[in-house]
């Protein structure tokens, strides 16, 4: 029986908690009568899209560098939407060789395994820290799906970044309660392979955000007060521990390095992104109406920053904050050997949480912070930021840790048995005297903000296929305090001790807080009816080959697929010297579009001269020297042509500059020059010439043979 609860613990409920987003997605995942629920907004052109290209170069055995088909030329490998170096793409590249292919529907399903990537960490963290089984169920059942996950699903990289929150907590707390220095080694490493996930995911935004998660972990195991009510009496080896998570990160960070710098010294040569804007910043308002929203009824909450989890959810939280039991209970062991203490509930384990989530949710208001003004002006890197309610999502693991404790005490109220009746009769009505005054505010505020129509625009603009069931969340609220009501009543008057009986309330209150999200939550940012695109495979080197054929195009888009590139741009992306070019030349459309391609396909020009104050200018003096070169070869990282000039000049491949592009004539080194500021140039003496374009990038340039 021991072993067979064993097998069930570690490995059965493991891998249920890990396929629970993919039954709670199956419509994003599993093609039904050939049609399936797709997501949109910026998940085809900002994700897919990169992935079929990276995708395509590792499966042809090359990692490409340099992307020639957006934006007139841009860096490819750290481009954060790119995801190069995430370790995943390992087994997307095999996936794509087998199948032949990728799809959509294939990085949908993905992007849910990074939530469910996410929900096997917040278990295994949890079980760390409570013994009690049922609450941490409760806890990353909930909170792997609650809206700030679902709704990130348009980002995949983001999904993939936080999917490895929960992991570095599990690691850093195996590493605080290691008694070996086995196992400290052991997680260590454990944490290596889980630091570089998660600085290689392509979401900087959420690495930025980790501190505001990890540090204030930390202090739960560095102030010893809050080590005793949440770890109880744990011995920690603290120089070893310190040790092991200093050389860590210190490893981590070596790995990690050449990459975060080289994506911090791209968005500082990107348009908007250089930082130091303050209106830039807060162009995007949280606040807290917006926390009320996420909590109690989101259409009047924003988007980008919303966290609802359900009112079953919140109602067991605020049981727990108003009435659960403090003081220092009973120790225990759970299936883990780790010593537990039922003190938890006690009042600074709860003020300390709320302070955590209402730090985080005060940095999130903006300009309506002073907290957010003071770290906007002094914490390095924060001015370069905006939308703020994202960085909510560090809320989901606090929340999801304050779930488990905030069931684990309803669990109590409902199956302990007292002595004495009157005080058992007593403690039994002050939770539903509770539940009921709680729920009148949060009915009471849903049925204002339903009544009189206060909605988020982006629930008017962009959530119309789900508008209609704003009233679900009133309807599923009530539902939830009535069973909450139940349960409380039932255990008042026979306390629900069995394990059958308590997994069954489980059950119950999980399965209501699923539909009570579902609905919404399942369903942002997306599409229904979509029938299954075929799988898409593409010879990027053929590709890049055949560009020098096709005209460019110049709609707002990011990398193409095919052999006819964009020198379109997309808002506040892309280099800001293109983005002057492009703003310089608006008054003559018709001249850039030649220059840039768009007009017959030419990407090459020899002039006599690079100093003209316009485009026209420009091709005046080009245009008496066509047809002098020919293309040897293109890989997109490599250009590689022939040139037989009379004249003394200067030969530009319209395809923009960076710091690692270098240029070789006849196979020797030369200075490169700039057309307009941004496109690449070189100047040759009259005559006949082997032109090498090559980008080598730092650590990993290669060499012309």
């Amino acid at each position: 029986m021991i072993k067979r609860q064993s097998f069930f613990t570690k490995f059965l409920l493991p891998l249920a908690v890990f396929c629970w987003p993919v039954l709670y997605l199956f419509r994003h995942v599993f093609s039904i009568d050939g049609k399936y629920t797709a997501i949109g907004n910026d998940f085809i052109s900002l994700y897919f899209k990169y992935k079929i290209y990276l995708l395509a170069c590792l499966a042809e055995f090359r990692f490409p560098l340099w992307s020639p088909a957006e934006g007139a030329g841009f860096p490819f490998y750290i481009n954060p939407f790119t995801q190069a170096f995430y370790p995943l793409n390992l087994l997307l590249t095999v996936w794509y060789k087998i199948l032949g292919g990728y799809s959509p529907l294939d990085h949908q399903l993905f992007t849910v395994l990074g939530i469910s990537i996410f929900a096997l960490g917040l278990f295994k963290w949890l079980r760390q820290i409570n013994g009690n089984i049922r609450a941490v169920l409760f806890g990353v059942l909930i909170m792997s799906v609650s809206f700030k996950m679902t709704e990130i699903m348009r980002f995949p990289n983001a999904v993939h970044t936080a999917a490895w929150y929960p992991w570095i907590l599990y690691a850093i707390t195996k590493i605080m309660l290691a008694r070996s220095l086995r196992s400290a080694v052991t997680n260590a490493a454990l944490l290596i392979v889980f630091l570089v996930c998660l600085c290689t995911a392509g979401y900087p935004y959420y690495i930025f955000y980790s501190p505001f998660l990890f540090a204030p972990y930390m202090l739960v195991f560095l102030i010893k007060p809050l080590r005793t009510r949440f770890f109880a009496s744990q011995v920690i080896n603290w120089k070893r521990a310190i040790v092991t998570l200093i050389a860590a990160g210190g490893v981590a960070v070596l790995l990690c390095a050449p990459y975060l710098l080289g994506v911090k010294g791209l968005m500082a040569q990107t348009t908007d992104r250089t930082g130091k804007d303050f209106e830039y910043s807060v162009s995007h308002v949280f606040n807290y109406e917006d926390t009320i929203g996420s909590l109690v009824y989101p259409p009047f909450s924003q988007t980008e920053g919303w966290y609802f989890f359900s009112i079953t959810g919140l109602l067991v939280v605020f049981l727990y904050l108003l009435i659960g039991k403090s003081g220092i209970g009973l120790q225990e062991k759970n299936t883990d050997g780790i010593t537990k203490q039922a003190c938890s509930r006690d009042l600074w384990a709860k003020l300390f949480l709320v302070i955590w989530i209402a730090l985080i949710s005060y940095i999130s208001y903006g300009r309506s912070s002073y907290l957010f003004a003071f770290l906007w002006k002094y914490m390095p890197g924060f001015c370069s930021l905006r939308v703020w309610g994202r960085l909510n999502i560090i809320l989901v693991p606090i929340l999801a840790w304050l779930l488990s404790l905030a069931y684990e005490s309803f669990e109590s109220m409902i199956s302990t048995k007292n002595v004495a009746s009157t005080k058992r009769h007593r403690q039994a009505l002050f939770p539903i005297i509770t539940v009921a005054a709680v729920y009148l505010v949060i009915l009471g505020t849903q049925l204002y903000l339903y009544l009189n129509k206060h909605y988020d625009f982006y629930w008017v603009e962009f959530f119309k296929n789900v508008a209609s069931k704003d009233i679900y969340f009133v309807i599923y609220g009530a539902i939830a305090f009535v069973a909450l009501l139940f349960f409380l009543i039932l255990g008042g008057a026979i306390q629900l001790k069995s394990n059958k009986s308590l997994a069954i309330v489980l059950l119950i209150l999980v399965l209501m807080a699923a539909v009570e999200m579902r609905g919404v939550g399942a369903n942002m940012w997306t599409y229904g009816g979509q029938k299954p695109d075929k799988r898409i495979r593409i010879d990027v080197s053929k590709t890049n080959e055949a560009s020098f054929a096709f005209r460019r195009y110049d709609s707002d888009s990011t990398i193409s697929l095919r052999p006819n590139f964009s020198v379109g741009i997309v808002p506040n992306w892309y280099f800001d010297r293109y983005i002057k070019f492009l703003d310089k030349t608006k008054g003559e459309i018709g001249v850039r579009r030649v220059l840039l391609g768009v007009q017959d396909g030419t990407k090459i020009f020899f002039s006599e001269s690079l100093i003209h104050d316009t485009a026209k200018s420009f091709l005046n003096d080009a245009i008496r020297y066509r047809g002098l070169w020919r293309v040897s070869s293109y890989s997109g990282d490599e250009l590689s042509c022939q040139v037989d000039t009379p004249v003394a000049g200067y030969l530009s491949f319209i395809d923009n500059w960076d710091h690692g592009w270098k240029v070789f004539v006849d196979d020797k080194p030369v200075d490169m020059e700039l057309l307009f500021g941004t496109f690449k140039s070189v100047k040759l003496d009259a005559g006949r010439h082997q032109i090498t374009f090559i980008y080598q990038p730092g650590w990993l340039g290669r060499r012309v043979r």
